[in-house]
């Protein structure tokens, strides 16, 4: 009878060996270097293998293409910081066969989106999953190079075995975990030494040093992860790390001020035999809508309007049958986005291949306007709440329900938004911050801090205040989790146009592409708090002037098989 280690064992070997290859070819086509991609390909099995148990029957395609693309992207930068200089791709300190010309001449970066996308076939979501991009900036960085080529680039690398080589870095990696472990046990003994010779203050409260927080390699559960909050420097803005997922249950919940201003229920979802009433059925109405949800139906999806005033605050919009929307890739995106709802809490957009649906939830009355763009994938109401902009890949539209002109604005493409600020990022993680008058056309451009390679969803303003989801620029990312080794990759960014607050960052740990978009804005509550949909399925408030974090709701999560009546992932919510 086999042994259930040795069959770990050999289902492990037999993964390996079935992919070993095709790794290898990857991670030198980005590293440009034989030697360091053997390095990063070991490296990249030896991690697996330490979660081997957990993710055999799970995906381990998806954590091993995020792991070997990030430290192939990165390893260099590693090298030199432990005083081992770097041998530039195609330099004579590299070893083995040497990129061609034109795709040494690439970055690291562009390679690897080449690699993804044209050498593995991925597609554009998995390729940003996997580098913690946006798929804008996926589209941005994909260069000309074909699949052949990359082919013909990585055959003269020859096959290796990577078993034996990924179990003793295991080992090596298991050692060093015990020894950090207990240096951890070795500082919160002393912090806690500290603590009992530390005077209590007014009120009789200690505020103890933070404790240090434990590397992630130790991979031990989230709940036990000592949740270092306190904040710090990086690259011109003030950095904090937010929650874990099994970590947010620690922090309260909002107050009843706030939670009257937000009139949203504790668990903004519903379960699929949750009854509701129909709006062709309520009929004309003055409750305002709050929020708006998806629900799945045998036939598509249709739009749930929050309205707590109502004695039955869900109410489904069954005269408007929604589909996805499809870009010119081929990918989906939601009917429902985030800017969604007017400020006026009675008008609620959705956005259609070729076409745009204006519902007034007051009168219950639903109006098209025809687009000529099939491709038809985002969009939002312009600041003054008087018109409608939408884009696809190529072309932007701004719509205006009370006249019913739709009218092309797709050579403003870079100075039309569906909002007060926007912040964009250009390579190398230049970002910039485009400022927009009520009818959402450009007015202004300034300059930001270098810590972002990419945004995420929508950047919502506040006054002079916005913030953005966002990807961690590569600098930032390497200071950031120098100071906390906990993963930081993706977070939440906001600022001040008028420079009256300094710029934070709220970093979410164990961040490396395992969710993409792991966070991304809602909106505001009062002045200074942003609502952020924070790993899916829970509503944080985060406090940009105090850093505090508070709970406000639990939204729904993503499904790979919905059944009718089961809630989608989208949720928007009113100004």
């Amino acid at each position: 009878m086999t042994s259930p280690r040795r069959e770990v064992d050999a289902d492990f070997a037999e993964y390996v060996r079935a992919r070993q290859q095709q790794l290898l070819h990857a991670a030198y086509l980005v590293c440009g270097d034989a030697e360091l991609a053997e390095d990063v390909t070991e490296s990249t099995f030896a991690a697996l293998l330490l979660r081997w148990g957990r993710l055999r029957d799970d995906d381990p395609d998806t954590f091993t293409r995020r792991v070997l693309h990030r430290a192939a992207l990165t390893r260099h930068v590693r090298r030199h910081g432990r005083g081992a200089a770097a041998a530039p791709s195609g330099s004579d300190r590299s070893r083995g066969p040497r990129l061609p010309p034109e795709l040494a001449g690439l970055t690291r970066r562009q390679r690897a989106v080449a690699v993804l996308r044209r050498f593995e076939g991925r597609s554009e979501v998995e390729t940003a999953e996997a580098l913690a991009m946006s798929v804008a900036a996926v589209r941005r960085q994909l260069p000309s190079t074909t699949g052949d080529e990359l082919s013909d680039a990585a055959a003269p690398v020859g096959e290796l075995d990577f078993v034996d080589r990924a179990r003793t870095r295991a080992r090596s990696l298991r050692r060093r975990t015990r020894r950090t472990r207990l240096v951890s046990l070795v500082g919160v003994a002393a912090v806690v030494a500290a603590v009992a010779v530390v005077p209590r203050g007014e009120g009789g409260s200690v505020t103890p040093a933070p404790a240090p927080i434990p590397s992630p390699s130790q991979d031990r559960p989230e709940s036990s992860t000592v949740w270092d909050r306190a904040p710090f420097e990086l690259l011109g803005t003030l950095a904090q790390v937010g929650p874990a997922p099994g970590q947010v249950a620690e922090l309260p919940r909002i107050d009843d001020l706030t939670r009257g201003q937000l009139a949203l229920p504790d668990v903004l979802s519903f379960g699929p035999r949750t009854v509701m009433r129909d709006l062709s059925d309520l009929g004309g109405s003055s409750a305002p809508v709050r929020a708006v949800l998806l629900r799945h139906t045998s036939d598509g999806l249709r739009a749930v309007l929050v309205r707590p005033t109502l004695s039955d605050p869900f109410v489904l919009l069954d005269t408007v049958p929604l589909v996805p929307n499809v870009d010119e890739a081929g990918n989906e995106t939601a009917p429902l986005e985030v800017k969604a709802i007017a400020d006026d809490r009675r008008r609620v957009l959705f956005v259609q291949p070729g076409r745009v649906v204006v519902l007034d939830a007051f009168t219950a009355q639903a109006t098209t306007f025809a687009v000529p763009d099939r491709y038809l994938t985002a969009g939002g109401w312009a600041p003054d709440g008087r018109s409608v902009l939408v884009w696809s890949r190529t072309r932007r539209w701004r719509v205006t329900p009370e006249t019913g002109t739709v009218r092309d604005v797709h050579r403003a493409a870079l100075s039309v938004h569906p909002g007060a600020y926007e912040v964009q990022v250009q390579p190398p993680d230049e970002m910039r911050v485009l400022g927009f008058d009520g009818q959402g056309s450009g007015s202004s451009t300034r300059t930001g801090p270098a810590a972002l390679s990419g945004v995420w969803g929508s950047t919502f303003a506040s006054g002079e205040r916005f913030a953005t989801g966002g990807f961690l620029g590569q600098e930032a990312a390497l200071a950031a989790n120098r100071r906390r080794p906990a993963g930081l990759f993706q977070g939440v960014y906001a600022a001040a146009a008028d420079d009256s607050v300094t710029p934070r960052l709220l970093i979410s740990p164990e961040s490396e592409g395992v969710t993409l978009g792991c966070c991304e804005v809602l909106g505001w509550v009062y002045r200074d708090q942003v609502l952020v949909r924070w790993h899916t399925t829970d509503l944080l408030s985060w406090n940009t002037t105090t850093g505090a974090l508070l709970r406000v709701a639990t939204l729904p999560g993503a499904e790979e098989r919905p059944v009718p009546g089961s809630p989608a992932e989208s949720v928007a919510i009113a100004p």
